[in-house]
């Protein structure tokens, strides 16, 4: 049985390290596009500032910071016989569609449902035996059916950690685009006919919208592994 399991998760990271491979040369095969020159229709690589759109922006639940785009996660420290691990117990994604800003004249509409988003993930508050989790950490958890404390009354040793996209932030981003119509425009002679860039998530690995605040030269320069236990995770439309 152990032999069985060793060779199953030395399948598991033989898969993600292909699919790590496959996706950094899609990042060093595509050239950066200014969003006024991208055709649409195809993959594309832009870089600017992120800008609100017309959904606004969400208020991340730990730390109150606005954001376009949030994934929170909640740790609880457990142990089993002589091991002790940290255990997520909840995990949540949300998010607004936003704006791409890179100078070049025109702004990229981003719908980030579904997209690869590769964030550092910010620890932004804990609670343990002497440390009493904040009462809107407490209630955030009571909304969602866990407690900070046992059935004993103690603290839980719990982490509350968050990843953010938030206004004004650098972005790259990569994959499948179009163009849909934009608001007529002054081309100097009359009001002429315009289109946006929107990038979207398509389906399967060859259509993934990656969304990062890294560089390009970060993302290609080792691995990329994000590994996340998923104990509970809802996503929030």
């Amino acid at each position: 049985m152990f032999g069985g399991i060793l060779f199953i998760v030395g399948i598991i990271v033989t898969l993600t390290g292909l699919k790590g491979y496959r996706r950094r040369q899609r990042i060093l095969a595509t050239p950066t596009s200014p969003i006024s020159q991208a055709p649409g229709n195809a993959h594309v690589e832009v870089k600017g500032r992120i800008v609100p759109g017309p959904q606004g922006v969400l208020q991340a639940p730990f730390s109150g910071r606005h954001a376009v785009w949030a994934r929170i996660t909640v740790l609880e420290h457990r142990s089993s016989g002589r091991n002790s691990y940290w255990a997520t117990i909840l995990k949540e994604t949300d998010q607004r569609e936003f704006f791409v800003d890179d100078g070049s004249g025109q702004m990229a509409k981003v719908i980030p449902q579904g997209a690869d988003v590769m964030l550092d993930a910010h620890n932004v508050a804990s609670s343990g035996t002497f440390s009493d989790a904040s009462p809107h950490l407490q209630a955030f958890l009571a909304s969602r059916g866990h407690s900070t404390t046992s059935w004993l009354g103690f603290n839980k040793s719990m982490r509350y950690t968050e990843e953010l996209l938030v206004p004004n932030d650098p972005l790259y981003a990569l994959g499948p685009s179009r163009r849909d119509p934009g608001p007529p425009v002054n081309d100097g002679y009359r009001m002429a006919p315009s289109s946006q860039l929107v990038l979207f998530a398509g389906q399967g690995e060859q259509h993934e919208l990656i969304l990062t605040n890294k560089t390009e030269e970060q993302l290609v320069s080792k691995p990329v592994s994000y590994t996340h236990l998923r104990a509970h995770e809802t996503v929030l439309d």
